[in-house]
Parts: C-alpha cells; structure tokens; sequence
C-alpha cells in the first residue's frame, strides 16, 4: 500500500468537486490502495478554510461535512515540538504553514512514497530535499 502525504491544496480541491470522482484529487482521496496521511495542521487549514468559503458563497452549505468526511480517510501526524523545530530550522524560504507539512511529511522516513501537492513552492523545496512529489493522479 502506497503511504502519501497529502497537503492542503491537493486536500481542499479534493473537497471542492464533485463526488462523481472527475478529479484527480478526489480520486486520490477515495482510493482504497492508497495510505493518506497529513498533518494535524489540515484539520484547522480545512476547516477555517471551509467556513471562510461557505460565508462567501452560501451556496457551500455542504462542503463543511464534505471536509469532515474527507479528513476520517488521512490519518494525521501530531504536531510536536520535533516537527515544529524541523519546520523552523528549514533552510529554504518558504510560509511556516508549509514549513510545517514539509517537516510533518519528512517524518515519515523511508515509509513514504511521495508528497501530494499542488503548491510549486512546496515542491521545489521538497524535491530540492530529495522527497518525491506529485501532482495528485
């Protein structure tokens, strides 16, 4: 069974489509074969981030249970002092947010087979520090 971290952006856009499973990132979400994981940073991401789009366009009114529902498949990585030291001592310049999944998914070792993401920054910086990344297909 692959083990893939999966980021915020890849998560979020997974929630925001539809359940006939057209996109590439509700099919990662939703795939049985596959061992998501994350950091308990998605919790708060996904969530804030489902409120702030349902105040904005009320038409959402579901994509808080969607978000829920999604978040039971990943199983989520504390945030401990460890990851957040390692957030903090990345080299490269990039948002805290970020610094904090880059780190939450190099704990993983040599178990993970890639990060999914969409965000271009992430992946420079995670392929600069030999993970492997993927654009969720």
């Amino acid at each position: 069974m692959s083990v893939i971290y999966v980021d915020t952006s890849v998560f979020l856009r997974a929630c925001l489509v539809d359940a006939t499973g057209h996109d590439a990132s509700w099919k990662l979400l939703t795939a049985t074969s596959k061992h998501l994981v994350s950091s308990e940073l998605l919790w708060l991401e996904a969530d804030r981030t489902a409120i702030r789009l349902v105040h904005e366009n009320p038409t959402l009114t579901e994509l808080p249970d969607q978000v829920a529902n999604a978040l039971k498949r990943i199983d989520m990585i504390p945030l401990t002092r460890d990851i957040i030291n390692s957030a903090r001592r990345l080299p490269q310049v990039i948002k805290s947010l970020d610094a904090v999944h880059i780190a939450s998914a190099e704990s993983l070792g040599a178990v993970l087979d890639y990060v999914a993401t969409s965000d271009k920054t992430m992946i420079a910086v995670l392929q600069a520090r030999g993970v492997t990344t993927r654009l969720p297909v």
